[in-house]
């Protein structure tokens, strides 16, 4: 190794020590397979099919808040404050969420919201039918700030096995998971999400100062 190569070597060496030392950002998983004691207006109540799940179902303190609500798929009016639970009978999922009056005019929606300096990701979600009764709803995914949409499944029909999707988007304005015209027999469970917190600035400026050293000694070698 000739010695006007040490300083580069030095300096990216530095670099990559200094980012390793860096504190890591720690990702929480959240998983919402609609078990346990989440019903009724508070949340606590034992569930049993036909109840609505608590609006505190899914949230933590300062990372991430979930709501749902039922909704008139024409106009986009909340018709029910809260999603209903099920226990069985949607293509053999086991606890489901669902909403609506009828098969063919309401959808459901889930709105995930991060806490401040994060981004939450929408990973996966299981969709089945009620006795096989789905007409063919499809599901979208939308940046809660924007209405951008993100993901969209197309029409789909589960049928007797439970059908799985994995949208993967992520927004630190938030996500809008919404499905139907016929949310009353498609049911949602197992909706997976990772909240991550966004890289802190220090972080990014050392990375970019440390490059710039780098590329500095190296058109300094170059020339010499």
């Amino acid at each position: 190794m000739t010695c006007h190569r040490i300083p580069t070597l030095l300096a990216t060496l530095g670099l990559t020590a200094l980012l390793a030392s860096a504190p890591a950002a720690a990702a929480t998983g959240v998983l919402l397979d609609f078990s346990g004691n989440i019903c009724g207006n508070d949340g606590n109540q034992i569930c049993t099919s036909g109840l609505i799940i608590g609006q505190s179902y899914g949230d933590i303190a300062g990372v991430l808040d979930v709501s749902h609500r039922s909704l008139l798929a024409s106009t986009g009016q909340t018709s029910a404050p809260s999603l209903n639970f099920w226990a069985e009978g949607y293509s053999g999922l086991v606890n489901v969420a669902w909403g609506g009056l009828n098969s063919s005019q309401y959808s459901a929606e889930f709105t995930f919201t991060p806490g401040s300096g994060q981004i939450v990701t929408l990973n996966s979600m299981d969709f089945g039918d009620y006795l096989n009764r789905n007409d063919g709803s499809s599901a979208v995914v939308l940046d809660l700030l924007t209405g951008a949409t993100l993901w969209n499944s197309v029409a789909f029909d589960a049928g007797l096995t439970p059908i799985s999707f994995m949208p993967g988007v992520s927004s630190a304005n938030g996500l809008v998971l919404r499905f139907g015209p016929d949310s009353f027999n498609t049911g949602v469970d197992n909706i997976s999400l990772t909240v991550t917190p966004v890289p802190e600035p220090g972080v990014w400026a050392l990375f970019a100062a440390g490059l710039a050293l780098v590329g500095g000694l190296s058109r300094r070698r170059s020339r010499g």
